[in-house]
């Protein structure tokens, strides 16, 4: 299922809350962050130095190093597997990190556990495209 504006369902339920995930993350919304991440969060970037974060670190780097200024997902897919679900999609931020640029579009991999009547988020991988030499 696609998410898409005027969407229904789980597919809807999904993008809504990968909007407002990443807009927390932009916000440095700690409180929102805390309470939709599973204990067992990790994040996977392949980035060399840095390949995986648990969860304390990754709210760290969040809280006070990652600068999100502008986001979009470009393609944003759910798929429903009952309890759990995952989001993949095509995702671009205009953002730095500790004073790099981290402007970049990336392919993104959640995934998502249903607990106590809400979703956690518990895995994410982001892989980044090749930037356009051309900046298109």
């Amino acid at each position: 299922m696609k998410a898409s504006e005027g969407e229904t369902g789980l597919g809807a339920e999904l993008g809504r809350l990968e909007q407002r995930f990443m807009t927390a993350v932009a916000d440095r919304d700690l409180d929102f962050l805390e309470r939709h991440l599973g204990e067992e969060f990790t994040l996977t970037t392949g980035r060399l130095g840095h390949e995986t974060r648990n969860r304390s670190e990754w709210l760290e780097v969040t809280a006070t190093t990652y600068e999100i200024r502008s986001f979009s997902f470009d393609e944003l897919e759910a798929l429903d597997y009952g309890e759990v679900a995952v989001v993949r999609s095509r995702y671009s931020q205009e953002a730095s990190m500790g004073g790099a640029d981290r402007t970049q579009t990336f392919l993104m991999t959640d995934v998502w556990h249903r607990r106590e009547g809400a979703f956690r988020l518990v895995t994410r991988h982001i892989s980044p495209l090749p930037r356009d030499p051309d900046g298109e």
